[in-house]
């Protein structure tokens, strides 16, 4: 094992094999999470949930409410991203422990990262694919489809969102994989957020002791350009700046929860990690 493999945890796969075999992998192991994962599993967060919140909100939303219907379609398909990130992405190394397959993982030679990438994005996309469709759907049951007068702007709002989403999957798969507690975490990560996320109940309406909960959660922000994206409104340069620094803190949280997986892992000779 290289000095690069004990402080990184990264095999040399790209260095030696070339970007051609690093992404086979990546595609493999996107493939193979999507087949591994039974279809309900990713058909009650990203249909079920965001079909019955979106739902209800548009159908109880009167008219001098607070939020348009722009708002409550994007900031309902944002929360269940938010879900999705939980309870799809932030399980997928734990998952991996309970079969037993971990083991193999981490003696590849591309490494466990890049394995848990190619899984997070395979994840990640049907999730996102899905929240998509069913919010397109209720918007048009209910007679209040989803308009978008800046398409350009909005595609790279969606983007965004998107690959924070991304980080937040991956750095949740690493902490979860640092606690047998993992479950009841998930769990009280999901319900606080439908209302202290700032994704649907607006900011203002919370405690101003509570006020800054919804600051720290780059869904926030992804959900405040998006819904500015599709109602026409400027795009705040602010809202840009704290996407991507809340981003920027996930990804080397989750870096660092990286390492200290694979130091339990190889350092201490054990895979158990409880």
């Amino acid at each position: 094992m290289t000095a690069l493999e004990n402080r990184e945890g990264f095999r040399p796969g790209p260095a030696r094999h070339g970007i051609r075999a690093w992404l086979s992998v990546l595609g493999q192991s996107m493939t193979s999470q999507l087949k591994q994962q039974h279809i309900l599993s990713a058909v009650i967060p990203g249909c079920v949930v965001p079909a019955a919140l979106c739902l209800a909100t548009l159908l109880a939303r009167r008219p001098n409410s607070l939020l348009s219907a722009e708002q409550i379609q994007l900031g309902c398909g944002v929360l269940a991203l938010w879900s999705c990130a939980i309870w799809q992405t932030g399980l997928i190394l734990r998952e991996e422990l309970w079969h037993g397959t971990l083991p193999g993982i981490l003696t590849r030679r591309t490494g466990l990262g890049t394995v848990l990438l190619g899984k997070t994005i395979g994840t990640a996309l049907r999730c996102a694919l899905l929240i998509v469709l069913t919010i397109a759907c209720v918007g048009l049951l209910t007679g209040a489809p989803l308009r978008i007068a800046h398409p350009g702007v909005f595609l790279l709002a969606t983007a965004a969102t998107f690959c924070s989403a991304l980080v937040l999957g991956a750095l949740l798969s690493c902490l979860f994989l640092l606690t047998p507690a993992a479950m009841r975490i998930a769990e009280a990560l999901v319900y606080p957020m439908s209302i202290l996320g700032g994704m649907i109940v607006p900011v203002d309406m919370l405690p101003v002791w509570l006020r800054f909960v919804p600051d720290v959660i780059s869904l926030r922000w992804a959900t405040q350009l998006l819904t500015a994206a599709a109602e026409g409104h400027p795009q705040s340069a602010v809202a840009w700046v704290l996407l991507v620094t809340t981003t920027g803190v996930y990804a080397a949280l989750a870096w660092w929860s990286f390492r200290t997986v694979l130091h339990r892992a190889r350092k201490r000779g054990t895979l158990a990690l409880s």
